[in-house]
C-alpha cells in the first residue's frame, strides 16, 4: 500500500507540474480552456483519494496496535531483602541479595529452599553470567555454579568484560556506564575476537528486532532520560584496538576526532532517538512484530509502542510511577525478566528520588507479571 500511495502521489505532482501546457499558446481569458477546471476537479478528486487511502492505512496501523491488550498481574516479592542481581540458570532464577546471601526462584517464582542451602555458607558481592557458566563470590573468592546448583571454587583466570547484555551466535555485547560523563556498548565478534563500538549512555538492555540491534539507554541522573539506538550492522562502529578501551566507559573523549561528538556520529549508519525527559524505560519487548517499552515517568507508568522515530503511549498501567535507579534484564526461557532497583546513592549520583526497593517485571508476550518488593503500585 504504501508503495502504491507513494507511486499515486508522484503521478498527482506530475500533473501538476504539467499544468502550465494545458493550453500553452491561448491566454488564460480564451474559451478554449474552459476543461482547466474539470481537469483541477479530477486532480482534486484524486488527491482526495489517495487522503482517504493515506488516513485509512495509518488508522489501520493505529487500530492494529490498540487491539493488543496487555493483562498485568502484582505479586509480593518473597525474597528476604531488595535484590542486587539476577541471572537465569537451569529453570531457575537467581537472586543475589543486599544481605550478599543467595535466593532461588522456580518457574511459579516460589523460593526453592533446599537449592539455597547448598549457598548457606558463601557469601557474596557479585553474581553474573558468562558464556553460560554462573560466577559469584568476592574480590578474594570466586565460585562457579555446576549443574547440581552447587557452588564450586573457581581457579582459572577469565577475561571478563563490562555489564553482560546481549549474545547471539556472531556478538557478545557488553555496555560500560560513567553516568552524566557518558557511557558506551561494545561489540565483540566471536568469530574474529574483534570489538565495535558506540556511544550509549547507559545501555542497559539490547534485543533484536527486524535484523537490527536495538540498544536501549537509561540514565537516572537528575530526573533521569532515555534514548534508542538501532544499529543496522555492528562492524561498521567504531573498531577498538586498545585493550584499555575495550573496558573503557567513555573510550571517545580521548579520541581528538570524537571529542565533538556525544549520542551519534556520521559512522556507523545508525538510528537515534530521545524519549520524553523524566520518563525512563524498564523493559523493551517485541508483540507482533512491534517493538514496545514499559515506561515510567513521575506520574504514571505505561506501555508505549514505537513507530519510526516516534514513541506512543498505547496502554496505562498504573496512574503513579515505578521508582527506579537501575535496571538488569535477562531472558528466562522464552519470556523477558526486568530486575529494577531503587538503591541508596551517592551525592554523586545526583538522583532526585531516594529509598530502597527492587522488583522484577515478567515479560510473557501480553501477559506481564510485576513482583515487587516494598513499592505499592496500586
Amino acid at each position: 500500500m504504501a508503495g502504491l500511495v507513494l507511486n499515486s502521489t508522484a503521478v498527482i505532482l506530475l500533473n501538476f507540474c504539467a499544468k502550465p501546457n494545458i493550453c500553452p499558446s491561448i491566454s488564460a481569458t480564451s474559451p478554449s480552456c474552459k476543461p482547466l477546471p474539470v481537469i483541477v476537479m479530477r486532480h482534486t478528486l484524486i488527491i482526495s483519494t489517495v487522503l482517504f487511502l493515506l488516513t485509512s492505512c495509518k488508522h489501520g496501523d493505529v487500530k492494529s496496535l490498540s487491539q493488543i491488550h496487555f493483562t498485568v498481574n502484582q505479586y509480593q516479592l518473597q525474597t528476604d531483602t531488595t535484590i542486587a542481581d539476577i541471572v537465569y540458570f537451569k529453570g531457575h532464577i537467581i537472586c543475589l541479595q543486599d544481605n550478599n546471601k543467595i535466593a532461588i526462584l522456580d518457574t511459579s517464582y516460589n523460593r526453592q529452599y533446599s537449592l539455597e542451602n547448598n549457598f548457606k555458607n558463601v557469601e557474596s558481592t557479585y553474581l553474573l553470567i558468562f558464556r553460560d557458566t554462573v560466577f559469584l563470590g568476592t574480590s578474594k573468592k570466586t565460585y562457579f555454579i555446576d549443574n547440581n546448583f552447587k557452588p564450586q571454587d573457581f581457579k582459572r583466570t577469565e577475561r571478563m568484560y563490562g555489564n553482560y547484555l546481549y549474545e547471539d551466535s556472531t556478538f557478545y555485547v557488553y555496555g560500560c556506564c560513567a553516568g552524566e560523563f557518558g557511557g558506551s556498548v561494545f561489540f565483540l565478534n566471536k568469530l574474529t575476537n574483534k570489538t565495535y563500538s558506540y556511544f550509549a549512555t547507559c545501555a542497559s538492555q539490547i534485543l533484536k528486532f527486524k535484523d537490527q540491534y536495538v540498544v536501549c539507554n537509561n540514565l537516572a541522573h537528575l530526573s533521569g532520560s532515555m534514548s534508542f539506538l538501532f544499529v543496522p550492522d555492528p562492524t561498521k562502529l567504531y573498531e577498538l584496538t586498545d585493550e584499555k578501551q575495550k573496558n573503557h566507559c567513555n573510550w571517545y573523549v580521548e579520541v581528538d576526532t570524537l571529542k565533538n561528538y556525544w549520542e551519534t556520529s556520521p559512522i556507523g549508519g545508525v538510528n537515534f532517538y530521545r524519549g520524553a525527559y523524566s520518563t525512563m524505560s524498564l523493559i523493551s519487548f517485541i508483540v507482533k512484530d512491534s517493538l514496545y517499552s514499559f515506561l515510567s515517568n513521575d506520574s504514571t507508568t505505561f506501555i508505549a509502542v514505537h513507530k519510526s522515530d516516534t514513541i506512543l503511549e498505547r496502554q496505562r498501567i498504573f496512574n503513579k510511577p515505578i521508582r527506579f535507579h537501575q535496571t538488569h534484564i535477562i531472558k528466562a526461557g522464552n519470556k523477558l525478566v526486568c530486575l529494577y532497583q531503587l538503591t541508596g546513592g551517592s551525592p554523586l549520583a545526583a538522583y532526585t528520588l531516594t529509598g530502597r526497593n527492587s522488583g522484577l517485571i515478567v515479560i510473557d508476550s501480553n501477559k506481564i507479571d510485576i513482583f515487587d518488593k516494598y513499592q505499592k503500585t496500586n
